[in-house]
């Protein structure tokens, strides 16, 4: 490879590390007993460098013959690697922290290796790595609420739209919703639920955020969740819903340094607790105070850690992935699976009553046109594609599968693959059921809506008594 190759080729050079020290040789025995058992770790820093980790001490390493082997893996590092390029544990502050750390990537496992020798990889990026962190224990509690996430690779297609006709329907049903506007970067669906000045409340899910990471106590906490950062939708009253919409807007009234909140959110408090896990937190105070029954979230666009927390970190009944027929959007949703993959943790469940990341989501075929002229066998080929893009997490019968085996057929109408449909009609571009409730009962909009509305209820569990 030459130096461009070298530098950006990370995938190649974590395989050629694996292959190093998967075979058996008199050079791997000797590694294997200074290791005694526990794993390498080949830590990856903010810029993308490379160093090795050892769990023994500098002067055991000295006494062992395992240089000729730690110098084929710095060759195989290459240009990647740092210099030093070897650390032992007794070198390191809080070095039992690296070997206990939940972010740790499996590369080689000793089951995998005919040396025995393990490999893992710590990712320290500038954002907490949550696409690739399963749910951790603490954030793990029993929800309050079932909950939706409303996640799309790309902004306009629908999706805050789909939110607030779920979040209707489900009110329709007697249900006690909460809509929480999680794209920060971008905030606005609560626009379409609250009217804007006294409408809004005191403020929004980034003041709560900031106040639990400077130390907030629980009391005053849940306090604010009751009282300060949740409204009440005038379409309960408008449309005369059995239940009601509460929502929970990005900001409220009285926020100040919105934009200068933000950028600290995602940041571990100073107690040490990740983002995904205060914004488990957050949720759970509102689904408690509230006595909420659904909670819908509408996560920013996008391959990005702050948008993963909504995924794979919040425990959902349902991802909604929306999707549309480009081949932008299957590529995108290929890089993200591949990048899923490489935690097998993430699909490992104990037995088929435990969350199943891969169970719960569900594509939806956003903007769907009618199909005429250019656009005749739209939803099927969006159903070939959705299945195709699928497969990359879906288990293969080699008998080494993760945890449960899970591989519905192509046209398995219950399976993620399988879209739900909202349909595209220029009229709703602009629509804003405040401004105009009476159209929420009118056949453009059932149209556009029903057959998503219609599986969300059923996956949901709610009685399908009227729809729209």
């Amino acid at each position: 490879m030459n130096d461009i190759d070298q530098l950006l080729g990370w995938e190649t050079v974590e395989q050629q590390l694996v292959h190093l020290l998967e075979k058996k040789s008199p050079l791997h025995q000797d590694l294997h007993q200074l290791v005694a058992g526990e794993a390498l770790i080949v830590v990856r820093n903010w810029y993308g460098q490379l160093i090795l980790l050892l769990p023994c001490t500098r002067a055991k390493l000295g006494r062992s013959q395992c240089q000729p082997l730690l110098i084929k893996l710095q060759q195989a590092a290459g240009a990647l690697a740092l210099s030093p390029w070897v650390m032992c544990r007794d070198e390191l502050f809080s070095a039992s922290d690296y070997w206990s750390d939940p972010a740790l990537l499996p590369l080689l496992d000793a089951d995998q290796s005919e040396s025995g020798l393990q490999l893992q990889l710590l990712e320290r990026q500038d954002k907490e790595s949550d696409w690739l962190s399963p749910v951790t224990d603490d954030a793990s509690a029993t929800p309050k609420a079932q909950r939706c996430v409303f996640y799309s690779v790309k902004g306009g297609v629908g999706r805050s739209s789909a939110l607030t006709m779920l979040a209707i329907e489900l009110a329709r049903h007697g249900k006690r919703v909460l809509v929480v506007d999680g794209d920060f970067e971008s905030p606005g669906l609560s626009s379409s639920l609250l009217p804007a000045g006294d409408g809004q409340p005191d403020y929004g899910v980034v003041d709560w955020l900031t106040a639990q990471a400077l130390g907030a106590d629980q009391a005053a906490l849940n306090r604010m969740a009751l009282a300060s950062v949740v409204e009440s939708s005038p379409l309960n009253a408008k449309l005369g819903l059995l239940g009601k919409i509460q929502v929970a807007p990005a900001y409220g009234q009285k926020t100040e340094a919105y934009v200068s909140k933000l950028a600290r959110i995602y940041r571990q408090s100073p107690a040490g607790e990740a983002y995904a896990l205060r914004l488990n937190y957050f949720l759970q105070a509102v689904e408690s105070e509230h006595k909420i029954d659904v909670t819908l979230f509408d996560c920013r666009a996008g391959i990005d850690d702050t948008a993963a927390v909504a995924v794979t970190q919040l425990r959902a009944d349902i991802s909604f992935l929306f999707a549309i027929g480009t081949t932008q959007t299957w590529d995108s949703y290929r890089l993200l699976f591949k990048h899923l993959r490489r935690n097998p943790k993430l699909f490992s469940i104990d037995d088929e009553e435990s969350w199943n990341l891969r169970q719960s989501l569900r594509v939806v075929s956003a903007l769907t046109p009618q199909e005429s002229g250019a656009y005749v066998d739209y939803f099927e080929k969006l159903q070939s594609s959705a299945y195709e893009t699928f497969s990359a997490i879906y288990d293969e019968d080699d008998g080494e599968n993760f945890g449960v085996f899970f591989a519905p057929a192509p046209s398995d109408e219950d399976a993620p693959h399988f879209p739900m449909r909202v349909m595209w009609n220029e009229a709703l571009r602009a629509f804003n059921p405040l401004a105009q409730p009476e159209l929420l009962n009118a056949s453009m909009v059932r149209a556009g809506f029903e057959d998503f509305l219609q599986k969300a209820i059923a996956l949901l569990g709610v009685q399908d008594e009227h729809i729209v």
